[in-house]
């Protein structure tokens, strides 16, 4: 796996134009390094910084700050940039499948989880990345990912601001989906049309249920439960997992598995405590009905009770938290939020490079990750992993001599020594 081949970066360079001549101060393979490695390293570094790494590599490439600037703001260059992250995802994909699955997994060929976050930006770039409205910040810029959970995969990420909704980004993983995988996202893709789609493509679902939502237990008559978690409380009393099979939607009517949790206390009243809080900001109190569903944790499936028994289900969403923790790293270790600029072109530029730097390394820790597990038994902090290849410039080195080979060398003697 060798993202950074300077022939097949400086040909999508020419492929984008990016690139029209061959005296060009700048090729492909220099510009990627710069913007995705550099920028990774130095997330705050300036163009000044970025020009006189572009002459330590290559002395008879010397570029003044505004030449450079030129060609990041350029439209070829994001062209360019974008090949360049598609490229990066699918060398990333040729993987090792990850031997420390959770065991309720293992049923599945590929387990994929959804979730997006969010990057603030200068307010100048409204129009073009606009924010979520209210109090939030005028331009926002939102990077939704499809993590593959076996394989430590990144399998696609998509670039969009925060007017497209979760829920349209919900049908981007249908051209991956197939029959044998699990999907796991955030309530904000919760869609009932949506997982129709997931169960006719014969893969599965687990997702919490959206409140709004009308549910009819088929075993407890015909009408819908207008107060579920008050339904809950009274025909299951003292019950702490409580599963039904249930029709979802007034008009779909779409058959699922539904468990509820009891939840403790202290849980309900930070809940509760939250809600009134946010009702207070509108002037309004909660209903009744909410304070009842703020008591339990309510998700649905399509995945078979003899695979999966009730009691492990709200277990196994919270593997969706692998996600939040990848943008957590992404942000405090390869300073993905840090982008500086009011031109469109400059801000995707950078977004990509460091997209691109991310799927590099996100490969390279999947590799010792499963190495260190196969052949020592010992788990890999994604973390620690992350700063070896930043600490005495490992990356940047290996990518610059081309001698990837040897950098997965280190990695295998360093596997040994933690």
């Amino acid at each position: 796996m060798n993202i950074f081949d300077r022939d097949e970066l400086n040909r999508l360079a020419k492929e984008s134009k990016f690139v029209r001549r061959s005296t060009s101060r700048i090729d492909g393979f220099d510009f990627v390094l710069l913007l995705a490695i550099v920028c990774m390293l130095e997330p705050n570094i300036s163009l000044e910084g970025l020009c006189d790494h572009l002459t330590e590599i290559k002395p008879e490439a010397e570029m003044k700050p505004q030449s450079l600037a030129d060609r990041i703001n350029s439209k070829y260059a994001h062209d360019f940039m974008e090949m360049v992250l598609g490229l990066a995802l699918r060398k990333s994909l040729g993987r090792v499948r990850n031997v420390k699955s959770v065991e309720t997994l293992d049923i599945f060929e590929r387990v994929f989880l959804q979730d997006s976050t969010q990057i603030k930006l200068s307010e100048k770039l409204s129009e073009f990345f606009k924010g979520s409205g209210g109090s939030a910040s005028k331009s926002l810029l939102k990077i939704d990912l499809l993590y593959e959970l076996h394989s430590e995969a990144l399998e696609n990420i998509r670039i969009t601001d925060c007017k497209e909704p979760d829920q349209s980004l919900a049908a981007t993983v249908f051209d991956i989906l197939r029959k044998g995988d699990l999907l796991i996202r955030d309530l904000g893709y919760f869609a009932i049309a949506r997982l129709k789609e997931i169960v006719e493509k014969g893969a599965d679902y687990l997702s919490r249920l959206f409140g709004s939502f009308q549910v009819f237990p088929p075993d407890f008559g015909t009408d819908a439960i207008e107060d579920l978690g008050g339904f809950f409380m009274r025909k299951f009393p003292g019950e702490s997992v409580i599963e039904t099979q249930a029709l979802l939607g007034c008009e779909e009517k779409f058959p699922a598995r539904l468990v509820a949790y009891r939840l403790p206390d202290e849980v309900v009243n930070e809940r509760l405590g939250k809600a009134r809080k946010a009702a207070g900001k509108k002037g309004r109190s909660i209903t009744k009905k909410t304070a009842n569903w703020l008591r339990f944790g309510f998700y649905v499936t399509s995945v078979d009770e003899n695979d999966w028994p009730a009691e492990v289900i709200g277990t196994i969403y919270r593997i969706r938290w692998r996600v939040e923790l990848i943008f957590k790293s992404w942000k405090s270790l390869l300073g993905i939020d840090v982008l500086k600029g009011t031109r469109p072109e400059r801000i995707r530029c950078f977004v990509y490079g460091r997209l691109i730097a991310i799927a590099t390394m996100t490969a390279l820790y999947a590799y010792a990750s499963w190495y260190a597990f196969s052949k020592y038994g010992r788990e890999t902090s994604e973390h620690k992993f992350f700063n070896w290849l930043k600490r005495l410039d490992r990356i940047r080195k290996a990518i610059v001599s081309g001698s990837l080979g040897r950098l997965f060398d280190q990695i295998k003697r360093n596997a040994l020594k933690n």
